[in-house]
């Protein structure tokens, strides 16, 4: 009797120190109220697992990281038992990537694949396609359409040799003007070809474009490296790339890689 009521003590001291295990804001979507501290969550913030949130606007949601816990993407729908599935399974997932092993896209398969659901992008994208699928020059090139305020708009892509550029103050810019807080709910990816009387227009696929701004990024992967800066460079890597995966949508792992390495000198060993 006297050892089960000691293990009641110690399993209750144990839960109770775990739901007051503090959290570091990553990121925030939208707007979340912490009640006990009485603090809008954003990044940089540490607020305690046991607090109770306030979702003040729709569909609100926050990545938040603990070092020894792991990280959780807190929503509305998970807020009562979020922190409690950290404990036991950090947010490590194997996601798949984007890209090919050869860092060049060599069919239409592989551009329409890449160019698919929602893609983010760190304020540029530059992508190597091979010239014997989509040669890009004065008469061939890729343009994009998508509709803001009712209007079509189509946006020739920029390229440099045998590489696509993605540029949002390009993107995002009529006659020379750039566009306040697009909201744009899909793109199309289209290729051109100028062949006189046959010139033609290809539909290549339909996706979503995130754009997120590097300074931004910057702060917030520093955040996951601190809670990270014992772990070796391949856990690192996963909480970064889950954590833009999860939160943002999907990019290329290579792209990720190199944006580590020449942002945080973090790179293979």
């Amino acid at each position: 009797m006297k050892t089960t009521a000691i293990l009641i003590i110690l399993i209750t001291f144990f839960l109770h120190s775990f739901a007051q295990n503090p959290f570091k804001v990553i990121s925030v979507n939208g707007e979340i109220l912490a009640k006990k501290a009485n603090v809008n969550l954003q990044s940089g913030l540490e607020v305690k697992s046991d607090d109770n949130f306030a979702f003040i606007k729709p569909n609100s949601r926050a990545a938040l990281i603990n070092p020894d816990l792991g990280r959780v993407i807190l929503t509305e729908q998970n807020s009562s038992n979020a922190f409690n599935k950290a404990a036991f399974a950090p947010a490590m997932s194997s996601v798949s990537t984007r890209g090919t092993s050869s860092n060049v896209m060599f069919t239409k398969d592989q551009v329409s694949t890449y160019f698919s659901e929602k893609l983010l992008v760190v304020d540029r994208l530059e992508i190597k396609i091979s010239n014997k699928v989509f040669p890009m020059n004065s008469n061939a090139y890729f343009f994009i359409r998508y509709m803001y305020n009712g209007d079509e708009i189509n946006k020739r892509l920029s390229y440099k040799s045998d590489t696509l550029i993605i540029d949002k103050s390009e993107l995002y810019a009529i006659d020379g003007k750039p566009i306040p807080n697009p909201e744009i709910d899909e793109m199309k990816l289209y290729y051109y070809e100028i062949n006189g009387d046959n010139s033609k227009a290809t539909f290549i696929s339909s996706f979503n474009l995130v754009f997120i701004p590097n300074e931004q990024l910057k702060s917030e992967v520093q955040l996951i490296l601190d809670a990270c800066k014992k772990q070796s460079y391949e856990r690192k890597f996963s909480e970064v790339y889950d954590f833009l995966t999860s939160f943002y949508g999907a990019i290329d792992q290579t792209y990720v890689e190199s944006w580590l390495d020449i942002t945080f000198g973090l790179k293979k060993k």
